[in-house]
């Protein structure tokens, strides 16, 4: 007996069951990913309809690629003659009376995309792909940024490096820290790696303060600084909808701070294109603007370090949650995603607290697994406490109301 070979990336990761009208599953997802989008779409759609003619397949067509130009749309129809002619020769299709209908094989096949695309959907916007896609991407620009920002003398690029790099390391060693119980002693190592990203920064400051000059590799280093700013945007707009799918304030917080990091990126990016004006326009008082970015970026790490220092030195017995310069920031994010919740929940009509908190225990303090905390990706709730300050807070700011123990949308 032949054994079944395994289906192509991405599929094979997600399939479970086996082909009953095909050689195998192999050959199955084969042939799905040499289809068009088109046929894929089409194929997707005609599952719950009954047998249409070519028409009516272009009608649909339409009605699903409404958003695009008419131009995209008739090169679209052209191209689906072509689709429904290699769906007829590869029996996924049969025609009769000027009806397309689906043969039996060509409906297991249909039924396996409408498996595989959630499945696939659910793993990549899963909170833990997230994670481990996040911290890859902060490794592989922070070695870049360094590299680039020493070798072009650009002091704002190796200071965003730097901030890259300290934000990847902290998170492995926090990840270290849970895993072998040593939360406190790694606290303290992060807390001097980050003082000595803070003074390195300084010092790349100061030397480029005192002697200004041009960033070479100017061309480079302004690529650099660009094309990271624009990878932190996407990462931080796939980080935004995976978070918002499955309500994970970790991954949302995580979110925001890649877009700042973009920002930054922004900052620097300035400060080069600046640097190539001095050098132009025979400017040298702009040569600073490369040392200035550098200087915001280093006071936004020290200022970090700072409350985590702070957090240290509390008690041992008392309640910390360590500080970030962010921290304002996420506390109004969290509260937007919490009341972006509630309103969901509420309207309908009212719920009793103890309602409201079983809701929240399944949608907040059970979606995400436990490797977004552990790399420190941002709050996580681990009790109904934030609910409950939420709850106070938006009575108080009368968005909801409390009544016997009940609350309603306000207004």
């Amino acid at each position: 007996m032949r054994e079944a070979r395994k289906p192509p990336w991405p599929f094979g990761v997600f399939h479970e069951r086996e082909a009953a009208h095909w050689d195998d599953s192999y050959h199955m997802h084969q042939v799905i990913s040499e289809m068009s989008g088109t046929l894929r779409m089409v194929l997707l759609e005609m599952v719950d309809r009954p047998p249409l003619t070519r028409p009516q397949l272009r009608d649909l067509l339409h009605d699903l690629r409404s958003g695009i130009r008419a131009s995209s749309v008739n090169r679209a129809q052209v191209a689906l003659n072509d689709d429904l002619q290699q769906a007829l020769e590869l029996g996924v299709l049969e025609q009769e009376d000027g009806r397309y209908s689906f043969t039996p094989r060509g409906r297991e096949l249909a039924e396996q995309i409408a498996e595989d695309i959630p499945r696939f959907t659910g793993w990549l916007l899963a909170p833990g792909t997230v994670a481990l896609v996040s911290v890859f991407v902060q490794i592989v620009l922070g070695v870049i940024k360094v590299g680039v920002g020493v070798l072009s003398r650009s002091a704002g690029l190796l200071a965003d490096g730097i901030d890259t790099t300290v934000d990847t390391i902290s998170a492995v060693l926090v990840w270290l820290g849970v895993k072998y119980d040593r939360e406190r002693l790694v606290a303290w190592f992060i807390l001097v790696t980050m003082f000595a990203s803070a003074g390195g920064v300084g010092l790349t400051t100061w030397s480029k303060a005192v002697n200004p000059g041009p960033v070479e590799q100017g061309a480079m280093a302004a690529a650099v600084a660009l094309v990271g700013g624009l990878v932190m945007l996407a990462l931080s707009a796939y980080q935004y909808l995976a978070g918002r799918r499955s309500h994970n304030i970790a991954i949302l917080s995580q979110s925001l701070d890649s877009r700042n990091h973009f920002w930054t990126s922004l900052l620097v990016l300035t400060g080069i294109v600046l640097s190539f004006v001095a050098r132009r326009w025979s400017l040298p008082a702009l040569y600073y603007a490369d040392a200035a970015a550098s200087g915001v970026i280093g006071l936004l790490i020290l200022y970090g370090t700072v409350g985590l220092l702070r957090e240290l030195l509390r008690p041992a017995d008392e309640d910390a949650e360590v500080a970030h310069f962010m921290a304002t920031a996420r506390r109004r994010l969290r509260e937007k995603i919490v009341f972006d919740w509630l309103r969901g929940q509420l309207g309908p009509g009212s719920l009793s607290a103890e309602e409201i908190g079983d809701r929240f225990r399944r949608d907040f303090c059970e979606q995400a697994p436990r490797m977004v905390e552990l790399l420190g990706l941002g709050y996580q709730p681990q009790s109904l406490e934030e609910l409950r300050q939420c709850l106070r807070r938006f009575v108080a700011q009368e968005r909801i109301v409390e009544d016997k123990g009940r609350y309603w949308l306000a207004g």
